[in-house]
């Protein structure tokens, strides 16, 4: 057994109409008569939707919350209404938790039922994740976002909030659904009533389909006014409302708020443009990110195209090291894995190559450690997501005969790197500077951030950093600790054996399939060295590597006169990326001083920050792995949505850890 928490999957029963049944608490999912007619009447008409939607102001955004996720029936009536109503530019927010998710193979067979909801329910299924484990999942859509919270319906809607108000309080409207509370009054409780209402935006409106004592309790000390109404079919009534005086959260703070910088002014569509410093995979990533949402962006590239640091291999991997742990490490890479491969699916399918990926285990530590990570994806019956498999079906998946088995990653491949840069960075809301250094920043006030290069000056709203190694270059991003690293990457013809392989290697080394007659393998990884010559020894260290995971390949290779490229990453030292704002560094003494003396004493005031400057760096060697759901991170900071990631997590990527850790340890670094 891990230690992992585990999610159970829902437990659903077939009648003979095809329609689902919980056998956990012997409850339908939707109504028999017309599970769609009774979504639409009762969370879409009771809250107004349509009528609300239809008199949205130009960019608005929009947020649902709902108990209950169960088919996403509710999710898609809502998306469909959404598309005819709302105007072209607004965003649609969709925030629902499940305890006990359906199964990726039971949700198309539940929401065939729907013909006439195909379109969104087919995207519906490419995007589910394969692996349903606890925490927060973030899908996108066109115009909408959904926040697929896994877990006990009280406590995942706990793990979202950051203790800001101005923050927390997003949801417009209010799907209470799920299971009757006479078949699960344990959802219904009074920790999910004040949690919705510390989550409600100001007179946020509900809609259920229980006229239950407990709820109508629950909502009325939660300060929402309630209305019977009649109820949908066979139900004489049901319950609305809307938010009348929302119930404080608990007093205070539950941890001392050094993660929270003042809410500022959001940058507003059609005024100063957000700038974003780096054009590699991180900027590219923020930048698509921001115009989808409508925003003007400024992306400023020192090279002469985007990804011409580090993003610029022939070939990149998407690689994450699962872990059958919990802790923030393992929990982001599961996620910013997931959330990679859905987003390349979706932004650049022309050079993204999903052929798969096979993870060696070359040591008996390593083959351990893949051992209890199989057990637990088995566990969560999560074999769409990586299986184990042993060295002669692993030499069958790869065209190659192998020595290890490992992790089979189906969804896996490689990608195009600087085609991926480019295939994003084309938006028309997107303005791409390229050789263009940017030297300084200045603060203007409230009137946002000059950026100078050489002469040249630049005005922007908000700025993002993202140029790896060169944050050391601003003062106001220099003290945040990074190592560079060197990498260099070989390349060789392909040979007779090597043009066999189909699949992705990844173990000591890695090892591309050939594309145009070549193949890229490495990396070679050197701690705090900067330079990007390319050097004949790490060519050597290269194929010495490569000769350890599929030495025929390395015969063939070792011949030829051996091609590559040196770049530089950058690495914190926890080996999470930083993405979020960045904190004024010679207030964080005074702010936080005394955590020297105790660092675990709750100090209930927040610290001063640089309006509108954010940073997304500290990616190291998988980059295209996590820039995607680390950029998402960003946006949500920049422009005050939801978060995609728990408030733990959240905290795990601030730029402002580290400073925090070191004087909890009575450290001056």
């Amino acid at each position: 057994m891990t230690d992992r928490p585990a999610s159970q999957h829902a437990d659903i029963l077939w009648r003979e109409d095809g329609q689902p049944l919980s056998r956990a608490f012997d409850d339908v999912y939707f109504s028999s008569a017309s599970g769609l007619d009774e979504s639409r009447y009762v969370f879409l008409q009771q809250n107004g939707l349509g009528e609300r939607w239809r008199h949205l102001p130009a960019s608005a955004t929009f947020t649902i919350g709902e108990t209950g996720f169960g088919t996403g029936l509710n999710f898609l009536a809502a998306r469909a209404l959404w598309e005819e109503t709302a105007p072209p530019d607004a965003h649609l927010h969709f925030i629902s938790v499940e305890k006990y998710p359906l199964h990726p193979r039971d949700l198309p067979r539940a929401l065939s039922l729907w013909p006439q909801l195909a379109r969104y329910a087919d995207q519906l299924v490419e995007a589910y994740p394969p692996l349903l484990a606890p925490g927060v999942h973030r899908l996108l859509f066109d115009r909408v976002s959904l926040t697929l919270v896994i877990g006990e319906a009280s406590e995942a809607f706990r793990t979202l909030r950051l203790e800001d108000p101005a923050r927390d309080r997003q949801v417009d409207a209010w799907f209470l659904d799920g299971f009757a509370p006479s078949k699960n009054p344990a959802m219904w409780s009074e920790a999910l009533f004040r949690e919705i209402s510390t989550l409600s935006h100001p007179e946020a409106t509900f809609a259920t389909f229980t006229c239950a004592g407990l709820v109508k309790r629950g909502l009325k000390e939660a300060g929402f006014g309630i209305e019977k109404v009649p109820g949908f079919g066979r139900k004489r009534e049901m319950l609305r409302g809307r938010l009348a005086s929302a119930r404080e959260p608990e007093p205070g703070f539950s941890a001392t708020p050094w993660h929270l910088p003042p809410v500022g002014k959001s940058p507003g569509k059609g005024c100063a443009a957000v700038a974003v410093i780096g054009g590699g995979i991180s900027g590219a990533a923020v930048a698509r990110n921001l115009a989808e949402q409508g925003h003007r962006v400024m992306v400023f590239e020192q090279g002469a195209h985007p990804g011409a640091a580090a993003s610029g291999n022939d070939q990149g991997i998407l690689y994450a090291k699962l872990s059958p742990k919990p802790g923030p490490n393992g929990d982001f890479n599961l996620h910013a894995l997931m959330f990679a491969l859905r987003y390349y699916r979706r932004y650049c399918p022309d050079v993204f190559h999903p052929c798969g990926m096979l993870q060696l285990a070359q040591t008996e530590k390593e083959a351990a450690l893949q051992a209890q990570v199989a057990d637990w994806l088995r566990h969560h019956d999560a074999t769409g997501l990586a299986r184990l498999v042993d060295a002669r079906e692993a030499g069958e998946l790869a065209g190659l005969p192998l020595d290890f088995g490992g992790l089979y990653f189906p969804g896996g491949g490689w990608l195009e790197p600087r085609r991926v840069c480019e295939a994003l960075l084309a938006h028309e809301n997107i303005q791409l500077q390229c050789n263009t250094r940017i030297d300084a920043l200045e603060r203007n006030g409230h009137r946002g951030w000059t950026l100078r290069a050489g002469q040249v000056e630049y005005h922007a709203g908000a700025v993002v950093v993202c140029s790896a190694t060169g944050l050391a270059g601003f003062p106001e991003t220099a003290p945040l600790p990074l190592n560079p690293i060197r990498g260099q990457v070989s390349r060789a013809a392909e040979g007779e054996s090597s043009r066999r392989l189909q699949r992705v290697l990844c173990g000591a080394g890695y090892l591309a399939p050939a594309a145009g007659g070549w193949h890229s393998f490495g990396a070679t990884f050197k701690l705090r060295e900067t330079g990007t010559e390319t050097r004949d020894t790490e060519h050597r260290e290269n194929l010495d590597t490569l000769a350890g995971m599929v030495p025929q390949v390395a015969r063939e290779f070792a011949p030829q006169h051996l091609v590559g490229r040196a770049a530089v990453r950058a690495a914190t030292p926890d080996y999470l990326p930083m993405a979020g704002p960045v904190p004024r560094w010679d207030k964080l003494e005074a702010s936080y001083g005394a955590l020297r003396k105790n660092r675990k004493q709750l100090i209930p005031r927040t610290t001063p920050y640089y309006p509108g400057l954010f940073v997304l760096g500290g990616l190291g060697s998988r980059g295209f792995t996590y820039a995607p759901l680390a950029a998402e991170t960003i946006a949500s900071w920049l422009l005050g949505r939801p978060m995609p990631l728990s408030a733990e997590l959240v905290k795990a990527l601030h730029p402002a850890r580290f400073a925090i850790r070191a004087l909890s340890k009575n450290r001056h670094d």
